[in-house]
């Protein structure tokens, strides 16, 4: 049970770091000025994954009670 909690938590720290370069690590000017940058949809992304992971575990925990 522990080796599997620490390759999830060891996998979601890896998908975060991942996650983190990717939304921050962005180019400073658009290519184009007519272009409009979405700002909120990786958050929303992101919490959206975050929850669905959540609610994973929540099921395999209550699955194995």
């Amino acid at each position: 049970m522990t080796v599997r909690r620490i390759i999830i938590s060891l996998l979601c720290t890896v998908v975060l770091l991942l996650w983190q370069t990717v939304v921050f690590g962005q180019p400073g000017n658009p290519p184009d000025p007519d272009t409009v940058p979405i700002t909120g949809l990786e958050y929303l992304l992101g919490g959206g994954i975050l929850y669905g992971i959540r609610s994973l575990l929540k099921a395999r925990k209550r699955e194995g009670d």
